[in-house]
């Protein structure tokens, strides 16, 4: 749940790296991907994210298979933000597989310094219909080899309801933010909570967790608001379509 650590990388890490299940990747952090004093933003990392699981696809032969991907929920744990300039090296494999959607986790760690844990519960997207569909046979074994056993369901983690006391941030939404799925992309939410973060600078000095819980899609003709509480060491968000939820948002500090 919300305070629990994530999977551990599989032990046998170096015979599926070899054979394409654990994906391993290299990357430059650019300047548009930092905040101010250096350090990783969350919606970089959520963009990171994305890339890698575009390219393990790629390497899998399953880019044109299973090209369509929402993500429901993703976890990011910022350990260590780095300092800019850095070369990250990306780690990722299947941490629970179902049978329409997966979990994967992805690990980023730099070469001075910065160490982050991601995982995400990814649902397989049928476009045309818009709805799950479902996995590959061949698939779920391969990709899911280093995942957990047992069933993988959903279960929501956020309140999707503001809290009465959350205050508004402002935060325009961009036709520019629009994906190919013809609704906000993903990394945008976490922008959005890096928004609400800059009112709470003494958490962004800290280990932060964020969570992004995706609940519906938004466009910019729902004009949405963007509202946020404070409790402790935990900031909530929401982006809210009028009454509708469009996502759950929470960045929590960490030990």
């Amino acid at each position: 749940m919300i305070s629990d650590p994530l999977q551990r990388r599989p032990s046998a890490l170096d015979e599926l790296t070899a054979s394409g299940v654990v994906f391993r990747r290299n990357r430059p952090v650019r300047i548009d991907a930092v905040r101010p004093d250096g350090s990783l933003r969350f919606d970089a990392i959520a963009r990171y994210l994305q890339d890698a699981g575009q390219d393990h696809l790629a390497a899998l032969d399953y880019d044109e298979i299973h090209p369509h991907w929402i993500a429901r929920r993703t976890v990011i744990d910022i350990r260590h933000g780095g300092t800019w300039p850095e070369e990250l090296t990306a780690v990722r494999w299947c941490s629970k597989m179902g049978s329409h959607w997966c979990g994967v986790r992805i690990d980023l760690d730099g070469e001075t310094g910065a160490h982050v844990e991601t995982d995400a519960f990814w649902i397989n997207f049928n476009a045309e219909t818009e709805t799950p569909s479902r996995l590959d046979d061949h698939f779920v074994t391969t990709f899911g080899a280093p995942a957990e056993p047992g069933p993988l369901r959903w279960r929501a983690w956020l309140d999707a309801q503001p809290h009465p006391d959350a205050q508004p941030v402002p935060f325009l939404l961009r036709e520019a933010d629009i994906d190919m799925m013809r609704h906000v992309n993903n990394a945008v939410y976490w922008a959005a909570l890096e928004e609400a973060l800059a009112q709470h600078p003494d958490l962004r000095e800290r280990p932060l967790r964020g969570i992004v819980e995706f609940n519906s899609p938004l466009v910019p003709a729902d004009r949405p608001t963007l509202v946020a509480r404070r409790d402790g060491d935990r900031l909530a968000a929401w982006f809210m379509a009028g009454d509708r939820n469009a996502a759950a948002m929470l960045a929590t500090a960490i030990d």
